[in-house]
């Protein structure tokens, strides 16, 4: 997911978080384990989890493929409003906003000092929660107002993730706790899954509205553990969720309102275009015709 960040500045970081995640269908990479039980618990983990190193391995093979196959990431959210000074009404307490649909293209490759490199696009429709119709405006609920919502473009490009945190190309500028820090993933072994979180703190600043504004996000994800006995996958698959308190989207208009908004998103990893959903595929297309086409590559000159 994720003031225009995970929508127009906001949704870059829900896509540097958002649309950076999620579990891979029809791998080719995916490891034929037995999945008994007695093997498993009889097995070491090929990984050291409070290893910086292992750690960056494994949160990128969740990401998507380091063999360096194009990942299609999509994501179904839903946005809703908070207005804490507003407790004696729970229908102005809280509102959905909107849903949306999201999807980043991408790709990975490990790099000979150990790091991990990047380079992808992101984009964001947003759809609306009663009819799941994709939308160019829509009525703010708490105003009244009918505002534009126009497609979304990421701003965060890729980038460069190393064991003391990413080095992000992004269009606008950023400060976050991801940055400059150890992933410091937390695992939790249940039965044969371990769940996996990682959150950051962030801010930024929006060019349109010249403010800065702040975001904490959460990304959790569930493996099986059989995935982390063996180093030579270059993928994990997963099941991710992705969830962000943030201020208001600048496009509300409510700046000077109390309250915040909550996102929250789950989705998965794909190889194949046409594994994404039917309508937002075309939506896509008739919103950002060009997107699908842009081609992603390495500079020859590069690594």
């Amino acid at each position: 997911m994720k003031n225009h960040l995970k929508l127009a500045n906001r949704i870059s970081i829900l896509i540097v978080m958002f649309f950076l995640s999620c579990s891979l269908k029809n791998s080719e990479n995916t490891p034929n384990i037995t999945s008994d039980s007695e093997t498993i618990e009889n097995k070491a983990l090929a990984y050291d989890l409070n290893d910086p190193k292992d750690q960056l391995l494994i949160f990128e093979k969740i990401q998507g493929d380091l063999s360096g196959k194009m990942t299609f990431s999509y994501s179904e959210g839903r946005v809703f409003g908070i207005r804490p000074d507003r407790p004696d009404s729970l229908n102005v307490f809280g509102k959905e906003i909107f849903r949306y649909s999201g999807c980043g293209m991408k790709i990975m490759r490990l790099l000979d000092n150990g790091n991990v490199e990047t380079k992808s696009k992101g984009w964001l429709l947003y759809r609306d929660p009663e009819t799941g119709e994709f939308l160019s405006e829509m009525t703010n609920p708490y105003t009244g107002e009918l505002v534009e919502v126009p497609a979304f473009r990421a701003g965060i490009r890729g980038g460069i993730m190393t064991p003391r945190g990413p080095e992000v190309d992004a269009s606008f500028t950023m400060e976050s706790t991801a940055i400059g820090a150890p992933l410091n993933l937390v695992f939790t072994k249940m039965g044969n899954k371990m769940h996996i979180t990682r959150h950051a703190f962030t801010k930024w600043f929006e060019s349109k509205s010249q403010t800065w504004r702040t975001e904490m996000t959460l990304d959790t994800y569930d493996i099986d553990i059989k995935y982390l006995y063996d180093k030579s996958y270059t993928h994990i698959p997963s099941e991710y969720h992705w969830t962000s308190e943030t201020s208001w989207l600048s496009l509300l208009k409510m700046a000077e309102t109390p309250g915040h908004m909550i996102w929250t998103s789950s989705g998965s990893n794909f190889y194949n275009k046409i594994d994404l959903p039917d309508d937002f595929i075309a939506a896509t297309e008739a919103k950002q015709p060009d997107i699908f086409g842009e081609e992603l590559k390495w500079d020859e000159n590069e690594k």
